[in-house]
Parts: structure tokens; C-alpha cells; sequence
């Protein structure tokens, strides 16, 4: 019933995503682009650049494609500007899911993601592993692969703190669950109303300043594994950057995907930089794993490569803490070249494609089949 495929439902300018947008993406190769964002994407750029609009720092950079101008706003500092360490404070909200008509032994099934907060700070997301870029956490080790090599000195890192847990209770009928081989259950989010009241209440409440990372445990979207997104406020004045991302453990015979399972978060962790307040655009570019098929303008370095197959999206990667070692899966990433369509690639070894380079080997095509 489910795909190794993760879901980057991107939801643009508002609260939640319409109903319309959310359509179901646990089918194999299923690939949703949704409309562009309601949003003045030049007047939120201009904001942001004048100080306007109060959000995580930023910086943005012009490009050509033939004769027309794009552009791409990017959490951290320009390197081109030097060195310069920029720190994300990040919070990641745990919540504990309750599905009351799914008992077990008379009691009712929850799903707590408190239980993985140690696994998501260790994992490479968080947590400095060796790549050819540098020992780095992931995010900061995909920046120096494309802006490679990158000013010494020049770093993005996220520094995680772990909020209170939020309870949920799942209205009747709203999650459906499933149990692996394993033993373990998923619980599918059919209706998310419920979800998403409690995610807008956290949002009302974050700071700007500060990157939101609500996870949920074995449990999903019927529509998305994860998505990102901003958050404005009724003045436009202050912008919150957040994500939504699922934690999967011992669920793998569902997914094909060996857990601990951090793509999710590797996928919308690396389009929230790239894309904090969904403003980067590009000319249109095509599905590379469905034909060329055209999706959107957005860059969206994760979306680009999660109709690959497992064995070329997904990336196993280990991290040695108190010397013990841990692996994890992370989604391989589309980088910059691929949407810029840069030839040959300015990205170290030439990659359009990172942690695995031979995810994608060659520049978006300038056109794409309609």
C-alpha cells in the first residue's frame, strides 16, 4: 500500500494547504506538483531584503537561464561574502499521537515521538558525519558540495533544542493503522484537520527566528511524509520557516526503506534552505525520473529526485558518538547546477546530485514534456 518514495508536499503562504493540493502520495511513482504559491513572491524577496520582514537570515542571488533573470533565496550568508558561521536555532516539537479506536491489549495504540528525539539529534541531520565535503552535518556538508570549495570559515548549522511534547488525539476514523512484520505499527493520518489546528497554534506561537521541526513517530500523512513551508503573520511583518516531518523505525518491510529513517527530514531540511519562503524559482523543470514529465519552477532539491529509485534516492550514512556507531537513511538531493542548468557542473566533482553523485547526471533539460 505505501512506496519507498518520500512526499515533499510544499504548502506556500498560508496555514495549511488547501484540500485540493492534498492529493494521495503513498502510491509507487506517484509525483503531485501543486500551484504556485499565492503569495508576491518579488514583494516577500524585497522584504526580506530590506529588513522588513523578521525571519531566519537569508541571502539571495540572481542567475541566467538564456536571457531571462531567476533567482534563489538561501537560509545562511553568501559565500562569495567570506567566511561567516551561521547557527539556526531549531526547536523540534515531538508529538504523541493517541488513536483511540486502535486498541491494544484494551488500551489505546499511541504512537510517541518523544521516544525518538535522541535518535533524530544523533542521526547526520544534526549530528557532524564524514562526507567528501568535510565532517558536517548534512545540510552544511550539501552547501559545500555546490558552492565548492567554499570559503574556510563558511558554515550553516542547525543547533537543536527539544520542546515540551504535544498530545494529540486522533478524532474517530481520522488515522488508519498498519502493523509490519516487525511487529511495530504505522498509522496513516487520513483527516489532518485535527493536525493541522494543533501545528497553527505552535506556529502562532514560534519565533521567526527560530526554524520549527514538528516530527511525529510511525506515523503520516495519507498525503505526504513530510512537508515544508513558512508561516506569515497578519501583518506580513515576521515570517516563520517550519517543517513537518515523519520519524520511521522498524516499519521497513512498508517502505523498503531500513530505518532509523531520516530522509523525510534530510528532504525538507535541505528544501528549507534553499527555499525558506518559497521564493526561489527557476524555469520550469521536468520529473528526471519520469520522463522528463514538467513539474514546477520552484527549486525544490528534494522533490527533484524522490520518484528515483530506493537504491538511488536513498543514501545510508553513520555517525560515531561516544564511540558507538550509527547508521542511518538520508534522500539524496538535487543540487543547484541541476536547476540553474549549469554545464559542466561548478559543484565539487562535477555533481548535479549529492550525497549520491550518480543520482543524476547531467543539467535539468531546458525544456520538459508537457
Amino acid at each position: 500500500m505505501v512506496a519507498a518514495s518520500v512526499a515533499g508536499l510544499l504548502v506556500a503562504g498560508a496555514d495549511w494547504a488547501p484540500a485540493a493540493a492534498q492529493e494521495v502520495k503513498l502510491n509507487p511513482g506517484y509525483h503531485n506538483p501543486l500551484p504556485e504559491p499565492a503569495e508576491d513572491l518579488a514583494a516577500v524577496a524585497q522584504g526580506v531584503a530590506a529588513g522588513q520582514i523578521e525571519t531566519l537570515p537569508t541571502w539571495t542571488q540572481g542567475f541566467a537561464i538564456g536571457n531571462k533573470q531567476y533567482s534563489y533565496t538561501m537560509v545562511g550568508t553568501n559565500p562569495a561574502d567570506g567566511a561567516a558561521t551561521t547557527v539556526i536555532p531549531t526547536v523540534l516539537i515531538p508529538f504523541r499521537l493517541t488513536i483511540p479506536d486502535h486498541k491494544l491489549n484494551g488500551h489505546e495504540l499511541v504512537l510517541d515521538a518523544t521516544q525518538a528525539m535522541k535518535d533524530v539529534i544523533d542521526s547526520p541531520i544534526f549530528t557532524a558525519a564524514q562526507w567528501d565535503s568535510g565532517n558536517l552535518q548534512f545540510e552544511d556538508g550539501m552547501l559545500h558540495a555546490e558552492f565548492h570549495p567554499a570559503p574556510k570559515g563558511w558554515h550553516l548549522t542547525f543547533a537543536p533544542a527539544v520542546a515540551p511534547t504535544v498530545d494529540l488525539v486522533a478524532p474517530k476514523g481520522a488515522v488508519k493503522v498498519y502493523q509490519s512484520k516487525s511487529g511495530r505499527y504505522l498509522g496513516v493520518i487520513k483527516n489532518p484537520a485535527f493536525f493541522a489546528q494543533a501545528l497553527n497554534q505552535i506556529l502562532h506561537n514560534s519565533s521567526p527566528s527560530t526554524y520549527v521541526v514538528v516530527v511525529t513517530y510511525n506515523s503520516l500523512f495519507e498525503q505526504a511524509f513530510g512537508f515544508h513551508s513558512v508561516h506569515y503573520n497578519k501583518s506580513k511583518s515576521a515570517a516563520t520557516v517550519y517543517t513537518y516531518t515523519s520519524w520511521l523505525e522498524g516499519v521497513d518491510d512498508l517502505f523498503t526503506i531500513p530505518s532509523p529513517n531520516a530522509d523525510t527530514l534530510a528532504h525538507e531540511i535541505s528544501e528549507s534552505t534553499h527555499d525558506p519562503l518559497i521564493t526561489s524559482k527557476t524555469l520550469l523543470w521536468g520529473d528526471w525520473f519520469r520522463n522528463n514529465q514538467c513539474f514546477q519552477k520552484l527549486i525544490e532539491v528534494g522533490d527533484a529526485v524522490e520518484d528515483a529509485p530506493t537504491k538511488v534516492q536513498n543514501y545510508r550514512e553513520k555517525v560515531t558518538i561516544n564511540g558507538k556507531t550509527k547508521v542511518f537513511t538520508l534522500q539524496s538531493e538535487a543540487l543547484l547546477p541541476w536547476f540553474t542548468r549549469q554545464y559542466p557542473s561548478p559543484a565539487i566533482h562535477g555533481a548535479y546530485s549529492w550525497p549520491n553523485e550518480n543520482a543524476i547526471l547531467g543539467p535539468a533539460p531546458l525544456k520538459c514534456n508537457k
